[in-house]
């Protein structure tokens, strides 16, 4: 079994930013970059020890004259169950019949061998329980919020939120060095990245959304395994955002709102079991993000928006659109990190979707789609 992991490396577009805030971008970004390669190949590493050594205590527990011929079984089974369903006897056979019955054909078979049940499911269990602590999302996180479900939140953050920010009403604000600053669309910077992990028997890919002149950002992650191995994981990490540059009065932390509006916030995740025993754990979650690219400034913070998280041993399929289209959100983030007074920095606002899964004998077909209008971002120094 493989682990893949590709190079995090991100595509950016600063070139309408002064010189030195692109200087200075280009820095930050190339240290991140560094900074998660490091992070994903422990993490690959990480999850392929967790995997081969899972692998082993089930050959262990199994004997290798058993395990060899358990999964030819399997192997067989699967390929008589699929011929059992092509056309056209196959267009009337009772598909859930057919498929408890291969499922039977291996639970009668670990019978025969005196193998009990509970101790592959408690090495499954540790597996999954492992591998989710492994890729864990970072923890500059906070909870993002509707807008109008905390409308008096909203309206107590900022003076401009007293005017109809969406129909481009407001009065610029003088009130000092901590004053809002407002940017609106069109933007004309942008920065995108994605990084997947994976063993072989995973294919994870991404589809980036970006048009900057109107705000547009999202992010499609999918994780597709259809003929899971003993155990298997994979995760995607990308995302999409606008960019534009912010001159800071003063020396602090940056403070951001973002009002976003939801175009589309939807998971999506089908299992297949292949054996009776097997189980999977899949995640999604979707962010709304700031980063200041800066070398001050460490790393994104994020605000979740939606979370899906199912773990299940059984043929199922999820459908799940937590968000409302069309509906208006926020975000209240602060950098990581302090940036200095008078010196242009270059500020990304956009989305991110985290997703991952971990399997053993269930095939996983997972696909996070989430698409958000930047209405407007308002930036000010933080008091």
């Amino acid at each position: 079994m493989v682990d893949v992991v590709s190079t995090c490396k991100t595509i950016r577009n600063f070139s309408h930013f002064p010189a030195k805030a692109q200087r200075l971008a280009d820095a930050a970004a190339e240290e991140r970059e560094q900074r998660l390669g490091k992070i994903t190949k422990k993490r690959s590493s990480k999850a392929a020890k967790l995997s081969a050594d899972a692998g082993d205590r089930l050959q262990r527990l199994l004997g290798d004259d058993n395990w060899t011929d358990l999964r030819q079984l399997m192997q067989q089974e699967r390929l008589t169950f699929r011929d059992l369903l092509q056309p056209p006897q196959g267009l009337r056979s009772p598909y859930n019949e057919l498929n408890e019955a291969r499922k039977h054909k291996a639970d009668a078979f670990m019978r025969s061998r005196d193998i009990r049940r509970e101790a592959i499911v408690a090495i499954a269990t540790d597996y999954h329980e492992a591998v989710a602590d492994v890729f864990t999302a970072d923890e500059n996180i906070t909870a993002g919020f509707h807008l109008s479900s905390n409308l008096d939140k909203w309206l107590g953050l900022s003076p401009f939120h007293e005017h109809a920010l969406p129909w481009g009403v407001y009065e610029p604000d003088d009130s000092g060095p901590h004053r809002w600053e407002l940017f609106r669309p069109p933007f004309f910077g942008f920065n995108f990245g994605f990084v997947p992990v994976h063993n072989d028997n995973f294919v994870v890919d991404r589809i980036h959304t970006l048009n900057p002149p109107v705000g547009d950002v999202g992010i499609s992650i999918t994780m597709d395994n259809g003929d899971a191995g003993d155990f298997d994981y994979a995760s995607g990490d990308g995302f999409s955002s606008i960019a534009f540059a912010f001159v800071p009065p003063t020396t602090g932390l940056v403070e951001v709102l973002i009002d976003a509006q939801c175009v589309e916030a939807t998971h999506r995740l089908e299992t297949e079991d292949e054996w009776g025993w097997s189980n999977s754990r899949t995640g999604q979650r979707n962010f709304l993000m700031l980063d200041v690219l800066h070398p001050n400034v460490s790393e994104p913070s994020y605000a979740e928006m939606s979370v899906l998280d199912e773990a299940t041993d059984d043929d199922e399929s999820f459908l799940q659109e937590k968000l409302t289209r069309g509906a208006h959100y926020f975000a209240q983030l602060f950098s990581a990190g302090p940036v200095p007074a008078g010196q242009s920095v270059v500020v990304c606002a956009g989305t991110r979707s985290f997703d991952k899964s971990g399997t053993n004998d269930v095939a996983i077909h997972s696909t996070s789609d989430f698409r958000w209008f930047i209405s407007s971002v308002e930036v000010r120094v933080s008091p």
